[in-house]
């Protein structure tokens, strides 16, 4: 008996229900009920045995003796003679009884998430010992509503608390689940009400609850709005996660609404302790920091409000006032010396299921690999911990096809299944602990003891089909994004691990071992030439025959050279009818089976070319219909026709050139595991590169533009009619020159980042060149030849961009160099048998690289 005493529960009713297996009693509101103590019972029973069978015995003396004929007088005598007796001996009993148990201990406290017995003691509101009949009405709190479960158990000093069943019982209480009232206090629990609060001030928020102990709530915070209120992301979540919990009152908060009351208490029918009570309140309280970057997704002024989910069942809570948090530009700043963050998720720290105490248990579910590689290891389902666990676990795994199949095994550790509640069952957790639910045809159960389930996994590509046959067909594309299982390949191998403290399902989803590998290429060869109708024509030649024949633009032999030269094919495109220029390429390859390939593009390939020729068709209509070709050369009737619509941008004299931007993209990926979380995902990269994204030139000819200038107009002709008529030629040029390339690389990966590279130069030029034919004949010599002189200022940045990693996120560097303005002059004289050639070259600003810089993070892990 010294080694454990055993709580008897008395009231167990509909209302009030008792699990003899587990040891526990659930209430279905906070109240009294009664227990005994099982040992101290059988004692009592025993004593009060005796004493009846003492009250027998004298019964039957009496009657005997009034049988004899003893008088009324007598047997009364005799009778209160025997009763003192009796009672002496009662006492004696009772003494006895007494004494036996006068220094049991009384433990009834808050259950922890785990149960160690060295830390249970004796609660002070109790009187130490049994006493009378070791009945008691014990009360459960109202503030331990909710799931969180209470320890009731009586033991001897000697043998110490056990901490479990038999021997104790738990006890809980449901209630009704309801949120009291909400409030914003500063840390020192000054109301936050109507009062404007500072970016990065740090508050308090206090949800009272009522019938949720133990419970774990979402919190989302909203900013009110006029149309649609805005949700704030909580340290790259949605929410807080939290457990309500119990909390000495706070002075501020006596008298408030909300649910108090002692922590634990016994109304014993005779005690004469007294003991002073600390008041507890059921609440959650959340520390909130006003983040700066809710600035800018609701703006300056907030007016923030909680709403909350029970993580349990999915609803919000209802009927409960709405209070507001005022957050503002010109607000107080609230802060604390402690360092204060957004903190979405806590550990649990109460413990809402009684099979959790249950001695018929294993501590950890692992999936091993056979073999283990480096590649490949072995991997934690579940262990036990301080944190709440699901009961479902979807594992996944990467297999070659179904004749290919690997090895694995799903393992319990630690398990131990003394005092299973089926214990000499057909469902005893000793033989049981491990059973198939359900297996589809990729997987094979090969072994199981109990404690070690083994079975072969692969990937069935196309379940009921020769997977090869299949295969090879374009099929294979609806495995393109390996980590999305087709509608046909969501079965799973089912297992579930049983033990009378824990109860999971562990669902092993095979995802197919397949790499994609895509290259495709699209771009235009040859640059778009642009010239205009209005550059002037006048005699380029001498020969007044051949003037009135064919008039010249000062820039017809630059612009043909230019246009032959944009038309060299140098890259293997397919040249079209009209001369227009494609380079497409397409390749979609898929390895599985660690070797084996698959070419799926080349179908698809055909088509897609086919589209683009069709759009490229499309716009050489479309470039007939503007009659935008005629314009380009030169056609007068297009150009009059279309300078009406205009104006003066069609009058302005150009000619340039522009590159179509060339387009390739890149990538291979394949399913990955994360071997902490259990999740899969996609590993990998992609590739995005415009190269160029932007190329060309386009110069203006200021001379020629200047003859459409009034006044000047006439002027300008004359000018260049004599300087014609004598040999020689002038021309003023405005040039905007520029490239600009792009690559983009984006990691797939969880722990991957993303590169941007962009770079290239834009830039001005202004050229003023000019030349003259000489004819001088002297007497000692003669000259007959030209002098061409020409000079150019050249100014020009390069823009520079690329993302960036580093602790505090992922950031955008972006620089510019400036190349500074040069001044370049050549004067070339060339005559009959040779040439004479001065440069020299001016710099009016000087080169500074990176004259603009900055960086930003636009992902950051900063709270």
């Amino acid at each position: 008996m010294r080694d454990g005493l055993h709580i008897i529960v008395l009231n167990n009713s509909d209302q009030n229900k008792f699990d003899a297996s587990f040891g526990s009693l659930t209430l279905q509101k906070a109240g009294s009920f009664k227990i005994k103590v099982r040992e101290y019972e059988e004692a009592f029973l025993k004593k009060q045995k005796k004493t009846d069978e003492a009250l027998t015995f004298a019964e039957t003396k009496w009657r005997e003796r009034a049988k004899e004929g003893w008088s009324r007088e007598k047997l009364e005598e005799n009778w209160k003679a025997n009763e003192r007796e009796r009672n002496a001996s009662e006492k004696v009993l009772k003494d006895e009884l007494e004494k036996k148990f006068a220094d049991v201990n009384w433990v009834w406290t808050v259950a922890p998430k785990k149960l160690t017995p060295s830390d249970l003691s004796h609660n002070d509101s109790f009187s130490v010992g049994i006493k009378d009949k070791g009945e008691y009405n014990i009360k459960f709190p109202k503030i331990l509503e909710g799931g969180g479960m209470a320890y009731l158990e009586a033991f001897f000093p000697t043998a110490g608390a056990k901490g479990a069943k038999p021997f104790g019982v738990f006890v809980k209480a449901t209630g009704v689940p309801r949120i009291v009232r909400v409030e914003w206090t500063d840390f020192n629990y000054n109301l936050l009400k109507d009062k404007v609060v500072a970016f990065n001030s740090e508050v308090l928020l206090h949800i009272y609850t009522e019938g949720l102990y133990g419970q774990e709530v979402e919190i989302n915070l909203f900013d009110e709005d006029t149309f649609s209120d805005d949700e704030l992301n909580i340290d790259k979540k949605s929410a807080f996660q939290r457990e309500v919990n119990i909390y000495k009152v706070h002075p501020k908060e006596i008298g408030k609404p909300g649910v108090a009351d002692t922590l634990v208490k016994a109304d014993q029918d005779k005690t004469d302790l007294k003991v002073d009570k600390e008041q507890y309140l059921q609440k959650i309280t959340v520390e909130v920091k006003v983040d700066y970057g809710w600035m800018k997704l609701a703006g300056k002024n907030l007016k923030i409000y909680p709403t909350v989910k029970s993580i349990k069942t999915g609803n919000y809570f209802e009927n409960f006032s709405r209070e507001f948090l005022e957050v503002g530009m010109n607000g107080t700043l609230y802060d604390v010396q402690k360092e204060v963050t957004n903190m979405p998720v806590l550990q649990s720290e109460i413990e809402t299921n009684i099979a959790a105490y249950h001695p018929c248990k294993y501590l950890g579910i692992n999936l091993n690999v056979i073999p283990e590689t480096d590649k490949e290891t072995n991997r934690t389902i579940f262990k036990e911990n301080n944190t709440v666990s699901p009961d479902l676990y979807e594992i996944p795994i990467i297999c070659p096809d179904t004749d290919h199949f690997k090895d694995y095994a799903v393992a319990l550790d630690s398990l131990e299944t003394k005092e299973c509640r089926f214990d000499g069952k057909t469902n005893d957790h000793e033989t049981k602990s491990l059973t198939v639910t359900k297996i589809p045809e990729n997987f094979k159960v090969s072994g199981n003891d109990g404690k070690t389930l083994n079975f072969k996994a692969a990937f069935n590509y196309h379940p009921g089909n020769d997977n090869i046959v299949e295969m090879t067909s374009l099929k294979m594309l609806e495995f393109i994004w390996p980590v999305s299982l087709p509608s046909d390949n969501k079965h799973s191998l089912e297992v579930r691990a049983l033990s009378c403290r824990y109860e999971k399902t562990v669902k092993i989803l095979a995802y197919p071992d397949v790499k994609w590998a895509l290259d495709f290429r699209f771009g235009m060869k040859g640059p778009e030439q642009y010239t205009h109708t209005n550059l002037p024509t006048y005699p380029r030649n001498s020969d007044p025959e051949k003037v009135d024949k064919n008039p010249q633009s000062r820039h017809s032999d630059s612009f043909d050279k230019a246009k032959k030269a944009g038309r060299i094919n140098t890259y293997g495109m397919e040249k079209r009818a009209n001369g227009m220029e494609l380079e497409f390429q397409l390749v979609l390859k898929a390895e599985y089976n660690k070797g084996e390939e698959i070419e799926l593009a080349d179908k698809y390939a055909q088509k897609i070319k086919k589209f683009l020729n069709l759009l490229l068709g499309l716009k050489e209509g479309l470039d007939s219909l503007t009659q935008i070709d005629k314009i380009n050369s030169g056609h007068k009737a297009s150009v009059k026709a279309i300078g009406k619509i205009g104006g003066k941008l069609f009058k302005t004299p150009i000619i340039g050139s522009l590159d179509y931007p060339a387009l390739s993209i890149g990538g291979k990926w394949q399913a990955a595991i994360n071997s902490e979380t259990n999740e899969v995902y996609t590993d990998g990269k992609l590739m995005l590169r415009f190269n160029p994204l932007l190329k060309g030139d386009v110069s203006v000819d200021i001379i020629a533009a200047a003859s459409y200038v009034p006044l000047f107009g006439q002027a300008v002709k004359a000018i260049e009619l004599a300087l014609n008529a004598s040999g020689a030629e002038l021309n003023f040029l405005l040039t905007i020159f520029g490239q600009v390339n792009v690559e983009y690389e984006y990691a797939l990966a969880q722990k991957g980042g993303s590169n941007l590279n962009l770079n290239g130069e834009l830039g001005l030029k202004l050229t003023l060149s000019g030349k003259v034919k000489v004819s001088l004949n002297a007497v000692i010599f003669s000259i007959n030849g030209e002098v061409q002189a020409e000079a150019y200022a050249v100014t020009s940045i390069k823009p520079k961009a690329s993302i960036g990693h580093d602790k505090k996120g992922t950031f955008l560097e972006a620089k510019c160099d400036f190349m500074g303005i040069n001044i370049v002059c050549i004067v070339t004289a060339k005559g009959k048998n040779n040439q004479v050639q001065y440069k020299d070259t001016y710099n009016l600003l000087e080169r500074k690289d990176e004259f603009v810089k900055f960086s930003k993070h636009f992902i950051s892990s900063d709270v």
